[in-house]
């Protein structure tokens, strides 16, 4: 059985704008895609399903984000999990990703015919979706150069849905 990341990639313009913060505060720009994550179904996916459930999932979330733009509005960053440092959510962008990762999650139910469902982890009223920068178990004083940038309360749109296979 599969697990599967559902994820919403920040815009590619921003995508940028996030190195130039992270060069800014003292690390190198990346190659990888920024995102959040908003939803994770741990080890139920067949192998023969994992493809197609992957495609329809990510084409109906696609849709329901398009007239939404939304955005994430950063609050602060943090160092979370004990390995990942991350830029987290103002309670306004909060709100609107909530919203759809509720909607993942009942959408995920339909489309697997209530085979699958996210994990508790990354159901709604508990999960705050975050943007991950950096993985290290131990920030250096890089970190505050990230601290100042978040008090600026940058905004990105999340745009590209896209899935990773686990």
């Amino acid at each position: 059985m599969h697990s599967m990341a559902i994820k919403i990639n920040v815009s590619p313009k921003d995508q940028e704008a996030i190195n130039d913060a992270l060069e800014r505060a003292g690390y190198p720009r990346q190659r990888r895609k920024y995102h959040c994550t908003f939803g994770f179904i741990e080890k139920m996916i067949p192998e023969e399903e994992v493809v197609t459930f992957g495609e329809k999932i990510t084409h109906a979330l696609q849709d329901y984000i398009n007239p939404l733009t939304p955005h994430y509005e950063v609050e602060k960053a943090a160092h979370l999990f004990g390995h990942v440092i991350v830029f987290l959510p103002t309670d306004k962008s909060l709100t609107t990703l909530r919203e759809i990762n509720l909607w993942l999650s009942d959408k995920v139910k339909e489309i697997s015919e209530m085979r699958w469902e996210l994990n508790t982890e990354t159901q709604s009223q508990t999960y705050i979706p975050h943007l991950t920068l950096w993985r290290t178990h131990h920030p250096d004083q890089r970190f505050e150069g990230l601290k100042e940038v978040a008090e600026t309360h940058p905004t990105y749109h999340l745009s590209e849905v896209g899935y990773v296979i686990f």
